[in-house]
């Protein structure tokens, strides 16, 4: 009984400390912030368009709010990279020194400007790149292979089965806590491996474009 009582407590505890920050509030970065604040979660949107972010915080009403890029990430432990993946680096050169020990939640996917192909693929990964472009941030793959209209839909089952959201990192206390994140929201989540297989995740993303 202590036990279960202490893991409770451990899981409000956890939940109530996680402050995200989306970093790009376009359909998927909207839909799945607002998600996150309707249960619970304290959120920051952001964008290069003011308007988009403020919209997203309006539309998502309670525990969030819209700022700017570097204050976002001052205030937030957990960032929702849900911009474009081309222009990650120009996003977050600027706040670097301010990324030590942040997680990085990789929703990206490195895929060409027609929607066909990879840019980037199989001997390494886009969720690879970022964590080597900001070495001091742990970068966690995951939310990457579900369309924006699920995450707007708040759907998290199919035929009565959960869906799965897998994740991929190589630090073991960022992954419980975007782990944590998944099954906030109601998914399965399934712990993927190292951050290196991403290389298999993000195809599946391209799939489900194919599909």
């Amino acid at each position: 009984m202590t036990s279960h009582t202490t893991q409770s407590q451990d899981s409000r505890s956890r939940k109530a400390k996680m402050n995200i920050a989306i970093i790009g509030s376009g359909k998927v970065g909207s839909a799945l912030g607002t998600w996150f604040a309707n249960a619970g979660v304290s959120v920051v949107f952001t964008s290069r368009d003011e308007g988009h972010s403020q919209a997203a915080a309006e539309k998502a009403q309670k525990n969030a709010k819209a700022s700017d890029v570097i204050a976002a990430i001052k205030e937030s432990d957990i960032l929702f990279l849900t911009l474009p993946f081309t222009s990650i680096e120009a996003v977050l050169e600027p706040a670097r020194e301010h990324l030590s020990g942040k997680i990085l939640v990789d929703v990206t996917n490195p895929i060409t400007a027609d929607h066909r192909a990879l840019s980037i693929g199989h001997t390494d990964s886009g969720a690879e790149t970022i964590a080597r472009l900001f070495p001091t941030a742990h970068v966690v793959k995951a939310f990457n292979a579900i369309f924006a209209e699920v995450y707007a839909g708040r759907t998290t089952q199919l035929n009565g089965r959960r869906l799965t959201v897998f994740y991929a990192g190589d630090d073991l206390e960022a992954k419980k806590r975007v782990c944590a994140l998944i099954g906030t929201l109601g998914f399965d989540p399934v712990d993927a491996g190292p951050l290196q297989n991403a290389r298999y995740l993000e195809p599946l993303s391209l799939l489900n474009i194919h599909l």
